[in-house]
């Protein structure tokens, strides 16, 4: 997934590596896919039990890249009990459109390369 690193970051190994790993893993679709899920799901709660600070009923996610491995966490992330790697972080709610899921997840990919460019 090329467009995420420009000609200075294909210079840096690590994230070269990691977005071959992306690429391998389903890359940008697979991610796009899990967030539209993720918005069906909470289509299914009462927005009263899922809602953010403002009222808006929405689901934590977090992107994960650790040990040449990416995942896809959802929830409360005080339940997250291995916090090694690097990580986005963001919220889906009820009604996510296509396009709204493709930049919530160029986001979360960028959150993880700025954390891997700066050695976190």
């Amino acid at each position: 997934m090329t467009d995420f690193l420009t000609d200075e970051d294909k210079q840096n190994p690590a994230l070269v590596e990691a977005m071959e790993a992306f690429d391998e893993a389903g890359g940008v679709y697979a991610l796009v896919e899990d967030l539209l899920d993720l918005s069906q799901e909470a289509s299914e709660f009462d927005p009263a039990d899922i809602a953010d600070d403002d009222g808006n009923p929405s689901i934590d996610c977090r992107l994960r890249y650790h040990d040449g491995a990416w995942s896809f966490l959802t929830g409360d992330s005080s339940y997250d009990q291995d916090h090694r790697g690097h990580w986005g972080a963001s919220s889906v709610g009820v009604g996510l459109t296509r396009i709204g899921a493709n930049s919530i997840a160029y986001d979360l990919v960028e959150q993880v390369l700025d954390s891997i460019a700066q050695g976190e």
